[in-house]
């Protein structure tokens, strides 16, 4: 059975961009006939804040629905149906642009409706719970990404891995492209990075926001 697609938008800073995203994934998911739950979640007002409530809302979402869950983060694209999704083996499924966990993305993240699934969700809420009561100045993907060695080596899930085109670069997606990820370009995510130490042209690169998918339909127009 197809999974679930589900993801969540928060509007910060005085824009529309979230929410804009939302209504496009949307468009995007009905007119692949996909099913989908994304809605208007309240925003904290901080980047950093909205994504650490992250997983806490895909627990919330593996509760209430009682079925195989997508995550997608709201300004992914849609290309094409994701099918690999459909059949997936592993309690969790993540896609990497390399083939290796070095290449691995907190966007796409397929969950199975089981405990082990559950077990994994919680322990990353805790992770980020730990971020907030001790003003860490990470986000939502680092506490994941250390996590997915630890599972892995323990054998307590299975893990499953999708490749490239599953999680293209803004600006780099091309005709096997299935989801291109979202990039924000919010004042409060720039500052986060740059607390974290890194260089502007990291920062900038990324922080594409609207800009390469604006330079992809220019292209597609000449």
């Amino acid at each position: 059975m197809k999974p679930l697609i589900i993801s969540f938008f928060s509007d910060i800073e005085d824009n529309t961009y979230y929410s804009d995203h939302g209504k496009r994934l949307i468009e995007e998911c009905e007119s692949l006939g996909l099913r989908y739950d994304i809605k208007e979640k309240e925003s904290t007002g901080d980047y950093r804040l909205n994504c650490l409530s992250k997983p806490k809302y895909i627990l919330d979402k593996l509760d209430e629905k009682q079925e195989d869950l997508l995550w997608l983060d709201v300004d992914s694209k849609i290309h094409k149906e994701p099918v690999r999704f459909n059949d997936i083996n592993g309690d969790i499924g993540f896609a990497t642009s390399n083939g290796n966990l070095s290449g691995m993305k907190a966007s796409p993240i397929f969950l199975k409706n089981n405990e082990k699934s559950r077990m994994f969700v919680k322990t990353w809420i805790k992770a980020t719970l730990n971020i907030l009561e001790n003003d860490i100045s990470k986000f939502d993907h680092e506490p994941l990404f250390q996590l997915i060695p630890m599972f892995l080596q323990s054998g307590a899930i299975s893990i499953s891995f999708v490749g490239e085109e599953y999680c293209a670069w803004p600006g780099k997606t091309n005709d096997n492209t299935i989801i291109t990820m979202g990039l924000a370009d919010a004042k409060s995510k720039k500052e986060n990075l740059r607390s974290l130490g890194m260089s502007e042209d990291k920062i900038e690169w990324q922080s594409p926001g609207n800009k390469d998918e604006q330079s992809e339909s220019n292209r597609s127009r000449v």
